[in-house]
């Protein structure tokens, strides 16, 4: 099915309006006689009382082939030996029309009872298919003993008939729907696909391109996707490629101001030169990682042991007395050890920064492992939690030796998680520190 959207939508539209036109012209068409003077689908009083002397002069014989003849419209004629033995009584609007049969059979035993009660108000005086369900009821007793009713519902010939007729238009309604929901389903398929691209451009710039289908709309606009995609990663590229050029170029000039900095005669301003280069390595170290982890790529990933990798990376780390852990014996994760070993580094040398202390632990929560930092430091006020793991956002606006940074460290902690399928969070109170939980696939994934 091609052509645009719009099209498909009118062919649609108009396919189901030309059925269902059809589908009423041949409901409609009811076979009998209907007299249009009489109401509630019943013939007039007078006609009726014409029709009830004609019985009686046709005699048995002839009364029996007239009431034949005049049964199979919307009401139904019988002779019966006896009368109904059940009685409904007639609403109160109705009341009226069962007056005025009798009054045109004053010289015969005339009774109307039936109708739908309370719906009767609602439903007018026409004929009606709830009407049927309780219909109106005319018994008169002729001279010969017999029992005419009138029953105010079709025959048993035109009740097949109408139900044969509702069949047909439950089954072509139901046809309708089905040809209706299966063209909406090939209409938007191609839309939920290119939904589903466009959610994962955000995690992997580097994904397959949105297949070319569906109305010309969805195809211009898959093409359209397809190529700010590629706009976009080379973008990435070339920022990658020029911050990498302009940090080889630094790292050159770098080692010469470190060897420079060995000739300054002061031993601290000396040792205050070698620091501040040191810094300026780091920090370009740091942004050249960024960059690289921005192009959404997703790393290398293995089964780690992340509680023997915590172990060792807190019996390596300078300030291990002031690190305390509660992790289990072992705990198999799905992960990089290089990046899992750069993200332990960055969270546990921000929360020395700012706390005395810091505990890491791994605990279950259901299919994901959750391995924390919780520092006793001053805490994060919540309207600030939500900048945490932005690239060069700095809650401290110092820029002391002690506290100062560029920003990176939580945002480098942030790309290096997701790239491994694993989601960062952030609780704080002020005052009672700051806890950064890590959500790590099992690895039971892997298989």
């Amino acid at each position: 099915m091609r052509g645009t959207l719009s099209f498909r939508i009118g062919a649609i539209l108009l396919v189901g309006f030309v059925l269902l036109q059809l589908l009423l012209v041949v409901v409609l068409q009811l076979p009998g006689r209907i007299d249009d003077r009489g109401r509630y689908g019943l013939p007039s009083p007078p006609a009726f009382a014409e029709l009830v002397r004609a019985v009686e002069a046709a005699g048995p014989a002839g009364g029996a082939r007239l009431v034949e003849n005049f049964n199979g419209s919307l009401f139904q004629i019988e002779l019966r030996p006896a009368a109904p033995d059940d009685f409904h009584e007639v609403p109160e609007r109705m009341k009226a029309l069962a007056l005025d049969y009798r009054r045109a059979l004053a010289d015969h035993n005339v009774t109307v009872d039936g109708g739908p009660g309370r719906l009767n108000a609602m439903l007018g005086d026409r004929a009606r298919p709830v009407r049927f369900l309780v219909p109106i009821r005319v018994t008169v007793w002729l001279r010969s003993g017999e029992v005419l009713v009138l029953t105010g519902r079709p025959a048993d010939g035109l009740r097949a008939y109408l139900a044969q007729r509702s069949m047909v238009g439950l089954l072509g309604g139901t046809a309708l729907l089905l040809v209706l929901w299966v063209a909406l389903r090939q209409t938007t398929k191609p839309l939920q696909r290119l939904t589903r691209s466009v959610r994962a451009l955000g995690e992997n710039l580097q994904a397959d391109d949105v297949g070319l289908e569906g109305s010309r709309e969805v195809r211009i606009l898959a093409q359209a996707f397809n190529d700010m995609k590629h706009r976009i990663a080379r973008l990435i590229e070339e920022r990658t490629f020029i911050l990498a050029g302009i940090a080889h170029d630094l790292r050159t000039y770098l080692t010469r101001l470190q060897l420079r900095a060995e000739f300054i005669e002061d031993a601290e301003q000396r040792a205050r030169a070698t620091r501040d280069l040191e810094q300026m390595s780091v920090l370009l170290e740091d942004s050249l990682l960024f960059a690289s982890l921005g192009q959404g790529q997703r790393r290398e990933l293995e089964v780690v042991d992340l509680a023997a990798l915590t172990r060792d990376l807190a019996a390596l780390h300078p300030h291990d007395a002031r690190i305390h852990l509660n992790i289990p014996v072992a705990c198999p994760v799905l992960g990089n050890p290089a990046g899992l070993e750069r993200v332990f580094g960055n969270l546990v040398d921000n929360a020395l920064r700012y706390a005395s202390t810091v505990t890491v632990r791994i605990e279950r929560a259901g299919a994901r492992t959750i391995w924390s930092f919780e520092d006793d430091g001053p805490g994060v006020a919540p309207h600030d939690l939500m900048v945490l793991g932005t690239a060069y956002v700095r809650l401290d606006p110092s820029r002391d030796r002690r506290t100062g940074g560029a920003g990176l460290g939580l945002a480098i902690v942030r790309a290096l998680t997701e790239a491994m399928g694993g989601k960062v969070s952030f609780r704080s109170e002020s005052g009672k520190g700051l806890r950064v939980e890590i959500a790590l696939p099992p690895a039971d994934v892997a298989d």
